[in-house]
């Protein structure tokens, strides 16, 4: 059938290859230098939404999944 969708490629499992670690040290230093700019008060404005963020989703929307 034409519509179906291609097969994932396989990705070895185990360790990292030198381009994926390159990509997440280019990555990590990314990040580092972003937080650096922010001033304290984003700093803060993230955390909380970030903590509000984790409160809604460990006690959940009501009537966002029915029960069974």
């Amino acid at each position: 059938m034409q519509g179906m969708a291609a097969k994932p490629k396989v990705r070895p499992k185990g360790p990292w290859t030198p381009e994926e670690i390159a990509r997440e040290e280019r990555a990590t230093r990314a990040r580092a230098l972003s937080d650096r700019r922010k001033t304290p008060e984003e700093r803060l404005e993230e955390t909380l939404r970030l903590s509000r963020l984790i409160s809604e989703l460990k006690h959940g929307a009501t009537g966002d999944v029915r029960t069974r």
